[in-house]
């Protein structure tokens, strides 16, 4: 289930978050510590218990694609990548609420699409996630991302566990990519270290 820290808690439930704090040190509300701060957290389900509402689970469905460059997604990879997921909803009877895509590479971790993901799942408003390949959602770093939606009640369905060989030429250009990155970050500081004799000298 969605997570809420006590800030949030508060917006929901209009108390004031000394409040909240009082209620979950007294055992009214059911809260726990997370993270390197120990922020206190709420699950969403326990505010609406604790003001009556009733539960309502998250029922929508988004679809993820992902192709890595705009020539892919020209050539028609996207789109027959969404139909395949479209295909694979319907015959598991699942009803689609958001179909979500990205132009970018796997390694990226700004996407707009990945960001909108997490928001749907922040919000309460998915319950699932279906995906082609697990690299589709994240080149590296799957099972963190796994987790985190985990921990907003949302499931990923992987249609393809395996992957595909195909993405061979996808891979490549997302391990040029990593070695330019880093490339740039080991020149930059020499190239730092040089500056700053040089001004020493000075």
């Amino acid at each position: 289930m969605p997570l809420m820290r006590v800030k949030e808690a508060s917006e929901y439930t209009g108390l004031h978050p000394n409040t909240i704090r009082k209620y979950i040190d007294e055992g009214r509300l059911k809260g726990t510590r997370m993270g390197s701060q120990r922020q206190r957290v709420i699950e969403k389900s326990e505010l609406d218990k604790f003001m009556g509402k009733s539960k309502e689970e998250p029922t929508g469905v988004a679809i993820y694609a992902r192709v890595s460059t705009r020539k892919q997604k020209k050539a028609g990879n996207l789109d027959r990548q969404k139909a395949r997921l479209v295909d694979y909803c319907g015959s598991n009877d699942y009803s689609i609420s958001h179909i979500v895509t990205d132009v970018a590479s796997g390694i990226n971790e700004n996407r707009r699409g990945l960001t909108k993901l997490i928001e749907l799942s922040k919000n309460g408003e998915i319950s699932r996630i279906v995906i082609e390949y697990k690299d589709r959602l994240a080149r590296f770093g799957y099972e963190y991302l796994e987790d985190l939606f985990s921990i907003n009640g949302v499931k990923i369905d992987c249609v393809d566990e395996n992957g595909e060989k195909s993405y061979e030429e996808e891979l490549v250009e997302d391990m040029l990519a990593i070695v330019s990155s880093f490339s740039a970050r080991l020149y930059g500081r020499r190239g730092g270290k040089k500056v700053k004799k040089k001004t020493s000298r000075v």
